[in-house]
């Protein structure tokens, strides 16, 4: 049996009792958490119950769409919207695995399949699911090689500024897919001038998808927060751990 060195805690949603029971040997067997249910219904309960980090699931199968099931999943908000999603199906037909992927399946496996395969799917799934870092660290040195301290929290402050003035009135009161869109675009833009990764690419998920709108503001600000809590911390570390670079404001003769 494959070992997957990951131990997850794995929803697994299949009608077919023994194809379930299969899977859920297999993953078992390399040391996950499985729960297994057999409809969707069951699954949003075990979400609500539980922290699940992957989930494997049917695709079609009598009375069980698989297809519908993957768009309440990615309809959800993050984290959950976001997790890991592997489908299983007893065989293509053309256009299966197009639908699938984009009803938000990351990948699809025919059965019969082993638990090598299946492992490594849910590895795929989840590298491809991954959250980006909070900050870019190649982005941050380039600043601190060109600003000091004081500089560099202004610019700082400058690009928390743009979500703090567009993201309030919006979250709010609502806006117009091309508002979301456009300030989505400008929070993206001013995240990435200073390397704070995650939160661009939640403010692209919104520029992206306006259509999603308010939906997507929440967890877009809470990136924000997240992203001005980590750029402060970044300061006080190149701080802590460059003096020198710490002192560089500071006019020959004063104390730091």
């Amino acid at each position: 049996m494959a070992e997957d060195p990951v131990p997850r805690r794995i929803l697994l949603v299949d009608p077919l009792a023994g194809t379930r029971v299969t899977v859920q040997a297999m993953l078992d067997a390399a040391g996950h958490e499985v729960l297994p249910v057999s409809d969707w219904d069951a699954a949003e309960g075990v979400l609500l119950r539980a922290d699940v980090t992957a989930v494997v699931m049917a695709l079609a199968e009598p009375g069980f769409d698989g297809l519908e099931a993957a768009r309440r999943l990615r309809g959800r908000l993050p984290p959950q919207a976001d997790l890991p999603l592997v489908g299983t199906t007893s065989g293509l037909r053309r256009g299966e695995e197009a639908e699938a992927l984009a009803a938000g399946f990351d990948v699809l496996l025919v059965r019969p399949f082993g638990d090598a395969e299946l492992l490594a799917a849910i590895d795929q799934a989840a590298r491809d699911r991954t959250p980006p870092p909070r900050l870019d660290p190649s982005r941050r040195a380039a600043m601190r090689a060109a600003m000091g301290p004081a500089a560099l929290a202004a610019a700082d402050d400058a690009a928390m500024e743009v979500p703090a003035r567009l993201l309030a009135p919006i979250y709010a009161n609502g806006a117009t897919a091309e508002e979301y869109a456009a300030a989505g675009a400008a929070v993206a833009a001013a995240m990435a001038e200073v390397g704070a990764i995650a939160a661009e690419a939640a403010a692209r998920r919104l520029a992206d998808s306006p259509a999603e709108g308010r939906r997507l503001v929440y967890p877009l600000m809470s990136a924000i927060v997240a992203a001005r809590v980590a750029l402060r911390t970044d300061r006080m570390t190149a701080a802590r751990e460059d003096p020198i670079w710490a002192a560089s404001d500071t006019p020959s003769g004063e104390t730091p």
